[in-house]
């Protein structure tokens, strides 16, 4: 295994203390991150992580923080969407049916030959993703 792709979906599910996956988000990014796993990630996830923080806490600036304390961790490795990943998206995205944002986390995971891990559904049916508590109960 060449590291792991974490979908934005578990990022901004491990801020989020409401939300039902957190403990499952915190405990994936805990273990992964401690056990010095790369996690990759495509620079789309910090505007998607932060965007979502601010609608759901409805704090632009705390949203930005908390998504580059993040994704600034050690272990993490930003990948810029440059026109080799774009062009694996376009092809992932259009065979397996998936929304753009979607695609680049799958071509992410496939330029990288990383797991993918996410809560995403369509990931999980389209893609071969798997979901955070899975990834744990397999690998702890």
């Amino acid at each position: 295994m060449n590291g792991l792709t974490v979908d934005a979906s578990v990022c901004v599910a491990a801020q989020d203390p409401g939300d039902p996956v957190c403990p499952a988000s915190r405990a994936f990014l805990h273990h992964v991150l401690a056990a010095g796993i790369t996690l990759h990630v495509p620079a789309l996830a910090r505007v998607e992580v932060a965007c979502a923080l601010a609608r759901k806490l409805r704090n632009p600036a705390e949203a930005q923080r908390l998504a580059n304390l993040l994704l600034m961790s050690a272990g993490v490795r930003e990948h810029s969407l440059n026109t080799t990943l774009m062009a694996k998206a376009l092809a992932v995205g259009t065979a397996c049916f998936l929304r753009g944002a979607d695609a680049v986390y799958v071509a992410t995971a496939e330029q990288n030959h990383s797991e993918l891990v996410s809560w995403d559904q369509e990931h999980i049916q389209r893609a071969n993703a798997v979901r955070p508590d899975a990834w744990l109960a397999a690998n702890a």
